[in-house]
């Protein structure tokens, strides 16, 4: 038995590759399908080279036109590229006009809708005044105006965050009735709701009323100007004088705030009924010069600085500037500016040491051509220095730049030691019994004269005078004696010129133990004449 099973299955094993060949054979078949099927489709692409090539063949002449033009710009018949016109012939037309038409359809409606609304109301982004009035009918605009109106305040922003509030209640704020708004939206056409810019900022005519003072005075209690008055503490002594001009030492700080100059700022914003500001962009902040008291106190010391008197005496000239005005000032309490008066009249004893001759000494020429020295009298210039230290302080304090001369108490004919008498005086000299009258240089007059007696103590004092005052007809008083003469002319107290009938004759030596009280007596025609010739004010030179 088991060696039939090994002759079975021997023939089993035989059988089986004559199945196998049947397979194969199928799949010979296949295959010899599947390469007729690839030679007939290698003709068929044959044959379409051959196409193309017959195709190239022909517009052989049109490509190598096109050679050298860039690579792309090889277009079909109607000049589009073949990627353009794959895409234009992809787009469906009857959709993108669709779409177009529900677009401008959409937008139509929206302005159509746009001209409706703002037919009854203000444009968007409406500005009435300070107002916000955007989307509002006329009467709710003025309703919300009239409101905001009623609570009223204005901020200020700070630069540090905080903010500090004014009321309209604090600065008494009154307001008239709002009434413009109908003619305002009247000048706003709803056509053009999208498009007018002009018409979206309009005025609000309104009448607007509060006390200026009020408003002062609440922005000084604010807490910006409690920190700038404090922060001023001490800052004066910082102030310093330099090439004729005050300045003050700034520490780079900037957190001063001018209450003169915020106020200033608010005034209008609140006359507009704008709600608040902010400082740092209206540049409210400064330095220490910025501080309203540092800018007074500046204004000042640089105002009384700028004075410049130029005093004239001849040809020579004495200016009194800043360089000096510097030293008489200083700053007091509450910023007060003090002026030195003990300075200023130290000043002008100086300039009286400089214009002063009254009492001085003067070289003198006389008639015969000597020399002399004259000293003593009460002849010449003379401040009066009382007086001038007052002028010189007003001008200090106006600031002002003249050129002047000091008030005087007395003046004399020209600047000059030598020569402030100029061409008209008497000479008299003693020694020589003589007279003589000069009038603009001229000699007028030379007489002769008896003087005082000096054996009685009535030595006639030398020195140079002026004549007082003249008189006719004087009547001459002394402790033993009255006198009348027909021509007074006094120069120094009681002594002076006049005619002497009671003499027969004048000059030599007379007047020593037989001369007058002190006066000089002259013949009744010299008298009568010099009388006529002479002024109140001419010198009276005495040696």
């Amino acid at each position: 038995m088991g060696n039939s099973e090994s002759v079975l299955n021997k023939e089993e094993n035989a059988i089986m590759p004559a199945e196998g060949t049947e397979i194969m054979e199928e799949e010979e078949t296949a295959a010899e399908g599947k390469a007729d099927t690839k030679e007939e489709s290698a003709d068929t692409e044959k044959d379409s080279d051959s196409d193309e090539k017959s195709n190239g063949e022909n517009t052989d002449e049109s490509a190598g036109e096109s050679v050298g033009e860039g690579i792309g710009e090889n277009t079909e018949n109607n000049g589009k590229t073949p990627f353009l016109k794959s895409i234009l012939e992809r787009i469906n037309w009857k959709k993108v006009m669709l779409t177009v038409g529900i677009v401008v359809a959409v937008l139509a409606t929206a302005y159509g809708g746009g001209v409706l609304y703002y037919s009854s109301h203000f444009y968007f982004n409406t500005q009435i005044g300070s107002f916000d009035c955007s989307n509002l009918k006329v009467e709710a605009a003025k309703e919300k105006i009239q409101n905001e109106i009623d609570n009223y305040s204005f901020t200020f922003y700070e630069k540090n965050g905080e903010q500090e509030t004014i009321t309209g209640e604090e600065i008494h704020l009154k307001c008239g009735q709002v009434e413009n708004l109908d003619k305002l939206k009247e000048k706003q056409n709803a056509l053009l709701w999208l498009t007018d810019k002009e018409n979206r900022s309009l005025p609000l005519d309104i009448e607007v009323e509060y006390n200026k003072d009020a408003l002062y005075n609440r922005i000084t209690q604010l807490d910006f100007s409690k920190k700038t008055r404090e922060n001023m503490k001490g800052a004066f002594d910082n102030i310093y004088y330099e090439n004729g001009t005050y300045s003050v030492k700034d520490d780079g700080t900037k957190d001063i705030v001018s209450v003169n100059s915020t106020y200033q700022m608010v005034k209008p914003k609140i006359k507009e009924l704008y709600r608040g500001m902010s400082m740092e962009q209206e540049n409210c902040y400064g330095g220490l010069a910025d501080d309203d008291n540092m800018k007074g106190v500046l204004n000042l010391l640089n105002k009384y600085v700028s004075t410049k008197v130029t005093y004239k005496k001849g040809d020579k000239a004495i200016v009194l500037d800043g360089d000096t005005i510097n030293e008489w000032l200083s700053v007091g309490e509450n910023n007060s500016i003090n002026i030195d008066k003990e300075q200023i009249k130290t000043y002008v004893d100086t300039l009286a040491e400089e214009y002063n001759t009254v009492g001085s000494e003067r070289k003198f020429k006389t008639t015969k051509g000597e020399t002399v020295t004259v000293s003593g009298g009460n002849y010449g210039w003379l401040i009066n220095s009382k007086k001038e230290a007052e002028e010189l302080l007003n001008l200090i304090v106006n600031g002002e730049t003249v050129e002047r001369e000091p008030v005087y108490k007395q003046t004399a004919a020209a600047h000059g030691v030598d020569n402030d008498f100029a061409g008209t005086y008497v000479e008299i000299s003693i020694g020589e019994q003589r007279m003589w009258f000069y009038k603009d240089g001229e000699q007028i007059i030379s007489s002769d004269i008896v003087s005082g007696n000096p054996y009685k103590g009535n030595a006639t004092p030398t020195g140079t005078y002026y004549i007082v005052y003249k008189d006719k007809d004087a009547v001459l008083r002394g402790a033993d004696y009255t006198t009348p003469v027909s021509f007074w002319m006094p120069f120094n107290g009681g002594i002076g010129l006049h005619d002497a009938t009671w003499r027969g004759r004048f000059g030599g030596t007379i007047y020593k133990g037989g001369g007058s009280h002190g006066c000089i007596n002259l013949p009744y025609s010299v008298a009568s004449k010099l009388f006529g010739l002479i002024s109140p004010g001419d010198p009276v030179i005495v040696y």
